[in-house]
């Protein structure tokens, strides 16, 4: 039953939900983002349709952003920040654009210099930029140039609409340690450690000479197995079984990775255990919610299987509990969607 503060809550949640649904109904908001699962980015924003090409994507922006009130470009796409950088040569279009999902990691040699030149090009239109945190908000004036003044943090959230998200069957549950991804990864000293363990490590990874490689390198090893044919969905019921996930991340990284990954593997009451990098102390709180791993070594990730074997039972479910409502409820998928729309509509003028 519903106390009071959460019937107040929720009726808040309602009204901030419909004040942004009109503010945003009165304005013409186009977006490249993928969000088209989510009811409320739908009622929000009109999507352009994906094209079979990077050009056709820039032309179909460049026709119709001038008609705008507000862009929102995808951050991770090299077409969406190209298209940003031309269209502020153009003198007539003047609408505002908000990078959203903005996690951008410094390139070495003339591809710095790139990164910076595009971005200084695009500064004329570029209202604001939505990084991952705070502390992305400080990596990316002093790198790569962002005007503090245009750099609003909005965190991730889960990824999980549209999939299954029922607990684990039993023939899908186990006494195993789930991984996976290939975004900014550093498999070796976690193997190292897992190649004196009596865990079972599953690794899922999409087929590449780089995975290749990593499989038969370590494919003497019993316990790490490879599975390099699972579907995204298959991958998120291996998330729902696994006895607890862990991610480690490569060193000296400016921007945020593995957020929806940490964050879905966290829905499912999941311990997740984490190298100390940007994105994971965005959501992970050592000890409370899940384990920070101070360094991306082998002695570190031993260190960080000794904590999570010393926990008792009720230490274990607090831990447990409380990754669910981080996911669940600090950082869903619905709330990311209001928290970006939201800060973006601070770009407009008034």
């Amino acid at each position: 039953m519903q106390t009071n503060l959460h019937v107040d809550e929720d009726r808040q949640r309602e009204a901030q939900t419909a004040k942004l649904m009109t503010d945003c109904r009165a304005l013409r908001i186009l977006s490249t983002l993928p969000y088209t699962k989510i009811a409320l980015w739908n009622q929000c924003v009109q999507t352009l349709a994906p094209t079979s090409s990077s050009v056709k994507t820039i032309l179909a922006l460049l026709g119709r952003a001038p008609r705008q009130d507000l862009v929102l470009l995808t951050g991770g796409e090299r077409s969406d920040l190209l298209y940003l950088a031309l269209a502020a040569l153009l003198p007539w279009v003047r609408t505002p654009h908000v990078v959203v999902d903005a996690h951008w990691q410094k390139a070495p040699g003339f591809g710095y210099l790139l990164q910076r030149a595009l971005l200084r090009v695009a500064r004329r239109l570029t209202a604001q930029v939505q990084p991952h945190s705070l502390e992305e908000e400080d990596i990316y004036h002093e790198v790569f140039g962002i005007p503090r003044q245009v750099l609003r943090a909005v965190p991730w959230s889960t990824s999980l609409t549209g999939h299954d998200v029922s607990p684990a069957r039993a023939d899908e549950a186990g006494d195993f340690v789930l991984t996976g991804g290939l975004s900014f990864r550093d498999y070796a000293p976690l193997f190292q450690v897992m190649a004196h363990s009596n865990l079972t490590l599953r690794v899922g990874v999409p087929a590449s000479s780089e995975i290749h490689v990593l499989m038969k390198r370590w494919s003497a090893v019993y316990n790490i197995k490879f599975h390099t044919d699972w579907s995204n969905a298959q991958f998120i019921r291996q998330m729902a079984g696994c006895s607890f996930f862990v991610i480690p991340i490569i060193e000296g990284l400016t921007r945020s990775t593995a957020d929806q990954t940490i964050l879905n593997a966290m829905f499912f009451g999941k311990i997740v255990i984490a190298t100390n990098s940007i994105g994971p102390r965005i959501y992970i709180r050592d000890g409370i919610n899940g384990f920070l791993v101070p360094r991306n070594t082998p002695e570190a990730w031993q260190e960080a299987f000794a904590r999570v074997a010393a926990l008792s039972e009720s230490a274990r479910l607090s831990m447990e509990n409380n990754a669910r409502y981080t996911a669940r409820v600090e950082f869903n998928e619905e709330k990311r969607m209001a928290r970006t729309l939201s800060t973006a509509l601070e770009a407009v003028p008034r």
